[in-house]
């Protein structure tokens, strides 16, 4: 059985989901990593992170956060990263936590949620419409796509 819980419902797994985080999904550490903490002292706001859990082991999460790493800012929230583990996909996961951000989303007050990608058709299947492009920080071209919040 699955069941989502934030980070501040359980901090005692911090250690255990940062570990899981770089030996999972070691080429997003440097972003996921310090909003870990950050959403651990959050008063009430973003950031926050919800872990995936099945039978009590972290088989996914994902972030929700304020600002994404695009020249874009003036969209928020946004959902980034999202993760479900390699073994545990195609089992309809992904659009549990895509609506889980959606309903969080709506809950703090936002219009809308959005993300980045460059997994063409995946977030269509779920309502995501593509609003534009941009190009991370780091200079990776990504494009941007929104839905609305669940209230």
């Amino acid at each position: 059985m699955q069941v989502i819980k934030s980070l501040l419902e359980c901090p005692e797994r911090r250690n255990e989901f940062a570990e899981y985080v770089k030996e999972k999904w070691p080429k997003v550490t440097k972003v996921v990593l310090p909003k870990i903490d950050e959403s651990l002292s959050a008063e009430a706001g973003l950031p926050f992170t919800f872990l995936l859990l099945k039978n009590g082991k972290i088989i996914g999460f994902y972030q929700l956060i304020e600002q994404e790493y695009i020249s874009r800012k003036d969209l928020s929230p946004w959902i980034s990263p999202l993760f479900i583990d390699e073994n545990e996909r195609g089992r309809g996961l992904g659009s549990v936590l895509l609506e889980h951000a959606r309903k969080m989303a709506g809950q703090l007050g936002y219009a809308k949620v959005y993300l980045t990608t460059d997994h063409i058709l995946y977030y269509e299947k779920y309502g995501f419409r593509e609003i534009g492009l941009d190009n991370f920080a780091w200079g990776r071209p990504t494009k941007i796509y929104e839905h609305d919040a669940i209230e």
